[in-house]
Parts: structure tokens; C-alpha cells; sequence
């Protein structure tokens, strides 16, 4: 970079370019894993090949002229968390200590995109909300999920790994192992990590070994946000190989549970990450006590501090001595603790004399703190009837499209209008995993006792790779898969799987009443029936179209991917149960479903229309309040043809009630004079004062904010869209 001859004006980081050209020797800035090297229109900082090259042909031969006996080189790699202005500004501030301290500092700035991400998702929550804890944390946790955070945490980790894999940090391995085999005895190679810089190391510490950095005499991890199958397979069996002793400072369970990463959110990053950013809900995250102690590898390979193990940990709030000790309270503060970084820097050059730490610079916040537009809530919080309706003909591949699920849609939605709710409806390119499912949140998180919900869909149904072994454990049998809804991008692996729907379904509160209509294939069961070519052809002639897809090996290949999963034989094993890290409690099931066909059968649409649907939905008005479940589906199914045959599923308690009516109202008596509870919600004493309309009001606008920007339990008796022929019992 080319210093100008007069001061230049600061930039993002509130650096000057002066500032920025003194960074040249310390500092590698990484974009996609890649270096930097150009001005691209993103950033303010760059790095190239010819940087690197300069840091081991001038700077840090300057740097060792002079002082005897090998000299620390300390690799810092920051967390996921952290914009590049922010990196850089941590970076010039902490330069200087290390270089007192007679170590030579090598920065990745490593630009990850989360951190704006997932301030859009989550913009409605900024202004500081207030909710019951659990409800309200969980709410976060799949409002994250189901928008940005799982994408962008999976971009971050794939730039972690490719940066030592052939990019930017591999051009810094070779640089460091081809100056280390001709100045042999000059230098030790140290590693820290913060949150997700333990992910980047994890994939560097074994690329800079391949590359001829023989050994790392110290790894710090600061509260590491990598899971522990990653840890395992890259780090722990270097200890004692190349690796010389691993740290880690982290939290104990009790402060991450009262951490408050998010101002809304009631607990620590690394409890969101587990919830909300890795494919599977429950992986051990290696910073969490409890993964710790709850894998006996890890719990007795890990010694305490005043232990001669090679692997220590030092659970904070901890004064363990000089070299063991940590003041940190929350996950962001751990490389501005004055206790752990200097506890760390004493590991790195082994005496206890050290230059203190710097004053804490003023805390980075983890969120934008400028004000962001909150969309409207969908849905008017003082509604007790509300609907959604989604249908999808246009899918992008012409050999997928329907003709009559956007006119089922909007059919629906005039009836359920007609009958007072207050409906929203999802039509064709609006239909995206992500936005069915945080509208489908939004829906369930903002009703209050005495609601009425309709969810109904109408599009193709499939069924997809049962990736965590909970159709085998269901006892049904067989080659079982899991039930999916076919949103408009499908084909890229963003299915809406049986259990996304009771993630969802498991935060209905209790005296909410929620109904769905589904008008696809596989809205019944688990069972299959797959059309010959002729049949195929047979039907579109007829203009009867079956809603359902047949995923190819390209598609399941993108669906397991897009979980988590490498291949159908190179899986991580069958998941922890979804429900690990909320509560573990299993839920009532309180919602019902009416399938548009038995479990053998495929569902039809004729001349523009679902066949359920034309059958269905003109018999809303003469049912709703009158009839009881099981006599709506009387209705539906008298005289209704011979090639599908629509059914009811959930819980038999539910059959008896009110057609759309408040779960907490009494049912009429049935044909036989049953009536009774309401099977999961149950009767209620009193309907009980509805919300504070300024909470609702802000739930709302979070989670309409969330699909702006944009597990079931594997307990789970009642399958939402795998009901099983017979009534299932609990």
C-alpha cells in the first residue's frame, strides 16, 4: 500500500491509512478464505502473496535480529462474530503488547459475513424485548435457524476450511514452514482461537504441520465454538505429536446459561450455535461444560489446571495461579480479559514476568446497535382466528410445476376470510423453506390461549433421507424416510422435513388450537407408491396431476448436505435428540391434520384445482363451530371418489372437537354422544389474560423481521405428516 504524503481521513475501522500500512507485517486479511488481495469494492484492508512473502523476507527477520534463543511466533485467529473493521481495530491495539512481551503477533482478519446476517434476521429483537425466558430464547434459537444463521454459519465454517486448503492461510503455512526449515531453532509456533477461530485452527494447526511447522508448543482455544467430532478428528490426537500442551478458557455451564450474547437471547453464543447455527440441534460444542463432561474421551482427557496433563482447562470465573486464570463473565469478553490473555501469553513464553495487558478497549458489540426498520407484523396481534396459506405451482424446473396449488391457496384463504380469520398467503417464488417456515413460527409464537391456527399447504409432498434414525425408532419399519413438503426451492436441498414441522409444533402453547390441511402426496404416511411412466403420462393427459416428487440422487445428495450430512454412507451417525438442548421434556400434541390421502395413495389436482381442496374447502362455512372433527371429514369424504381418500391424524382425543373452534371451548357431542377433552390441550379452568399487547406486538415484528431477511423431538409419537393408518395411541 502506497502511504500518502499528508494524513488520510479514518476509515470503517477508524483507522487511518497510515495505521492500516503499519498492519502490513502483523496482519492477514482473508475474504472467503481467500486472500484479500485487491480492492474489490469490499473492506479497507488487503493482503497478498507478496505481503506474506515480506513478513518472513524483512519483518520478521528484523524482528529476531538481536534477541537470542528461539522466539514465539503467535498465529491469532478471532471468532465468527467479527466484522473485518473490528478485527482490525482488536488487532492494532493488541500488536504492540505482544511485541513488549518479545512475540511476534501474526493476525487473521478472516471476514465471515455472519455478523450482518444474522443482525437482519434478528433485527425485531435489538430493541431489547421481553418475554418469558425459555418461550422467548427457543423463539430466537429457530427464528435463527429457520433464517440466516444456519446458512451463513455453514459459509463460515466451509471459508475456515478452505483458507487451509489451498488459500490464504495455506499461502501463510508454506511461507512459515519453508522459513522455519532454513532458520532452524529460530522460532516456536504458538496458536489462539477465539469462539469460532478454534474452527479456523482446527483446520490451519494440521495444514501448517503438512506444510513443515513440526510443532505447536502452545494452543489457547478462548471459549471454542467448534464442535467436538471436528476437534477430535483435526486437534486432539496432535497433542503430544505436534502439538505441545492445548488450553482451553472457557465458561462454566452455570455463567453460559447466564450469559447474554444477544440482548434478547438468554444465554451464551455457543447455547445459540448448538440450537441454531449447526446442521443437527444438539451437537457438542467443544467451549460448553457440559459436552465436556458429557463425553468421556474429553472429560478425562482434559485436566485441570494444576494438572500435568497436556490438555488443561480453565473454567471461568477461575484464579488458578498465574498461568491458569480468567476473570471472563461472557462468551465476547475472553481476548479482552487482562486474566486469561495473560494467563495465555505466560503459556506462550513460559515465565511469569509479563508486560500487563492493556487496559479492556471499549467492548465490541456483537450486534449492530443503529436502529433497523421492523417490518409489520403478518398477522394483527389482537386476532384469535389467524390462517396461513401456502400453494406452489411455479417451481423452477418446468418438470415439477402444478397447475392448481396457488388457485387451492387462494381458495382457502377466501373461506377461512369469510369465517373471520385473518389470513396470509405464501404463493409461488414467496414459498422458500425459509419463509414458510418463520411465517409457520411467527403463527404458532404470537397465539394466546383461545386461538384458533390454520396452516394449510398445497403443493408436491416427497420424502427424504430419515437422517437421524427416528423413522427406524418410530417401530414402524421397512425402509423408512422422512415426510417432506416441497417448497419452491426444493431442489437445492431445502426441504421442509416432518421434523422442522415439530420444532415448530412444539411451541404451540397450550389452549391454542391449530388445524392443517395439506393437499400433497405424502400428507398421509410413510408409505410410498411410485408411478410408472406410463401412468405418468396416463394422468397429465387426463389433466390430473399427482403432487409428488421422486428425488433424484442429485437431490437427496443436496438434502443431506444441506443437514450436515457428506453422503449417504459418510454421515456423522444418528443425531442427539433434538430436544437435547432446550429441556429434554417431551411436548403434547396438541395440533391436528387432515391429509388429502391414505397413506397408499397419492394426491390429485384435476382442472386447475386440488381434489381435496374442491371438495374441502366449500364445506368450511356450514362446519366451522357446528361439526366436530370427525364430522367434517364425514363430509369431506362422502361421495368424494374412488382414487384418494382423505383422512384425519393426531391425537384421538382431538377427533371430538369443534370443527375450528378455541381449544378451550367444550366439544359437542359426536354421532355416538362422544364428546369430552380436547385430547393435548386439554380443557381450561379459565382462558386466562392474553398477552401484553406491546410483547406480542414485539414477538411479532422479530420474527416478521426474521423472514424479511431471509426437531422435532426424536421422541415424537405423533407424526405430523406420517400419520399411520390407525389412530396413533401415546
Amino acid at each position: 500500500m502506497t502511504i500518502p504524503a499528508t494524513p488520510s481521513a479514518p476509515r470503517g475501522s477508524g483507522l487511518s491509512d497510515e495505521e492500516l500500512a503499519a498492519l502490513k507485517p502483523h496482519v492477514i486479511n482473508l475474504r472467503r478464505g481467500q486472500l484479500a488481495d485487491g480492492p474489490d469494492g469490499e473492506g479497507e484492508y488487503f493482503s497478498t502473496a507478496a505481503d506474506v512473502e515480506a513478513i518472513f523476507a524483512t519483518h520478521l527477520p528484523a524482528f529476531l535480529a538481536g534477541r537470542s534463543g528461539p522466539v514465539p511466533l503467535m498465529v491469532n485467529a478471532h471468532g465468527g462474530l467479527v466484522t473485518e473493521a473490528a478485527g482490525l481495530r482488536a488487532a492494532a491495539s493488541r500488536i504492540p503488547w505482544w511485541k513488549e512481551n518479545g512475540v511476534y503477533p501474526i493476525y487473521f482478519v478472516w471476514e465471515t459475513g455472519l455478523v450482518t446476517s444474522l443482525a437482519d434476521a434478528l433485527a425485531g429483537w435489538l430493541g431489547g424485548s421481553r418475554g418469558p425466558g425459555d418461550f422467548k430464547d427457543r423463539i430466537v434459537e429457530l427464528a435463527a435457524r429457520f433464517g440466516q444463521g444456519e446458512r451463513v454459519w455453514g459459509e463460515m465454517k466451509e471459508y475456515a476450511e478452505a483458507a487451509s486448503a489451498g488459500g490464504g492461510a495455506s499461502v501463510f503455512a508454506d511461507a512459515l514452514g519453508s522459513f522455519m526449515n532454513e532458520h532452524r531453532g529460530a522460532l516456536t509456533v504458538h496458536a489462539v482461537g477465539h469462539s469460532a477461530g478454534s474452527i479456523f485452527h482446527s483446520y490451519f494447526i494440521p495444514a501448517a504441520v503438512k506444510a513443515g511447522v513440526d510443532r505447536f508448543e502452545t494452543v489457547s482455544f478462548l471459549a471454542p465454538a467448534v464442535r467436538t467430532d471436528l476437534f477430535k478428528e483435526k486437534v486432539k490426537d496432535e497433542v503430544d505429536q505436534s502439538i505441545g500442551q492445548l488450553s482451553m478458557f472457557t465458561m462454566t455451564d452455570d455463567r453460559e446459561r447466564a450469559d447474554n450474547c444477544v440482548r434478547v437471547y438468554g444465554k451464551s453464543l455457543l447455547y445459540l450455535v448448538r440450537a441454531a447455527f449447526e446442521p443437527r440441534i444438539g451437537d457438542p460444542i467443544l467451549g460448553l461444560q457440559d459436552s465436556v463432561r458429557s463425553d468421556p474421551d474429553l472429560r478425562d482427557w482434559f485436566g485441570e489446571p494444576d494438572s500435568p496433563s497436556s490438555a488443561q482447562v480453565v473454567w471461568s470465573v477461575a484464579d488458578s495461579g498465574p498461568y491458569s486464570s480468567s476473570d471472563a463473565t461472557s462468551h465476547g469478553a475472553f481476548d479482552d480479559d487482562p486474566a486469561t490473555m495473560e494467563s495465555v501469553l505466560r503459556r506462550i513464553v513460559d515465565r511469569k514476568d509479563v508486560t500487563p495487558f492493556p487496559l479492556p478497549r471499549a467492548v465490541e458489540p456483537l450486534w449492530p446497535t443503529q436502529p433497523r426498520d421492523v417490518p409489520a407484523p403478518t398477522w394483527p396481534h389482537s386476532a384469535t382466528r389467524k390462517a396461513l396459506c401456502v400453494g406452489i405451482n411455479a417451481y423452477p424446473d418446468g418438470a415439477d410445476q402444478l397447475s392448481g396449488c396457488v388457485a387451492d391457496a387462494g381458495a382457502w384463504a377466501t373461506e377461512l376470510e369469510k369465517a373471520g380469520f385473518a389470513v396470509h398467503l405464501l404463493a409461488d417464488a414467496q414459498a422458500t423453506r425459509s419463509e414458510v417456515l418463520l411465517r409457520m413460527l411467527e403463527l404458532v409464537s404470537t397465539s394466546a390461549p383461545g386461538d384458533t391456527l390454520v396452516v394449510q399447504y398445497a403443493g408436491h409432498g416427497t420424502t427424504a433421507p430419515d437422517l437421524d434414525g427416528d423413522e427406524a425408532a418410530s417401530g414402524q419399519g421397512g425402509n423408512m424416510e422422512d415426510e417432506a413438503l416441497c417448497p419452491v426451492d426444493f431442489r437445492a436441498g431445502e426441504l421442509i422435513i416432518d421434523d422442522d414441522l415439530g420444532l415448530i409444533w412444539d411451541q404451540l402453547p397450550e389452549g391454542v388450537a391449530l388445524t392443517l390441511f395439506f393437499d400433497s402426496c405424502h400428507s398421509g404416511d410413510g408409505q410410498r407408491r411410485i408411478l410408472s411412466q406410463a401412468e405418468l403420462e396416463q394422468e397429465t393427459t387426463l389433466r390430473r396431476l399427482p403432487r409428488r416428487i421422486v428425488l433424484s440422487e442429485a437431490d437427496r445428495e443436496a438434502f443431506r448436505a444441506r443437514r450436515g450430512y457428506t453422503s449417504a454412507t459418510g454421515s456423522r451417525g444418528p443425531a442427539p435428540s433434538p430436544g437435547g438442548p432446550v429441556d429434554g421434556q417431551q411436548k403434547p400434541h396438541r395440533e391436528l391434520l387432515f391429509s388429502a390421502c391414505q397413506p397408499t395413495e397419492l394426491a390429485y389436482e384435476t382442472a386447475g384445482h386440488g381434489d381435496f381442496t374442491s371438495k374441502a374447502s366449500p364445506l368450511l362455512a356450514d362446519a366451522i363451530g357446528k361439526l366436530t372433527n370427525e364430522q367434517f371429514l364425514g363430509r369431506v369424504v362422502d361421495g368424494f371418489g374412488d382414487r384418494q381418500h382423505p383422512k384425519i391424524n393426531g391425537e384421538k382425543a382431538l377427533f371430538g372437537r369443534t370443527f375450528l373452534g378455541p381449544a378451550a371451548t367444550p366439544e359437542p357431542a359426536g354421532p355416538s354422544g362422544v364428546g369430552g377433552a380436547s385430547g393435548g390441550a386439554g380443557t381450561l379452568t379459565a382462558v386466562g389474560k392474553r398477552a401484553d399487547d406491546a410483547e406480542v406486538a414485539a414477538l411479532e415484528a422479530t420474527l416478521a423481521a426474521a423472514a424479511g431477511a431471509a426437531e422435532h423431538r426424536a421422541t415424537r409419537v405423533a407424526r405430523l405428516l406420517r400419520a399411520i393408518a390407525d389412530v396413533i395411541e401415546e
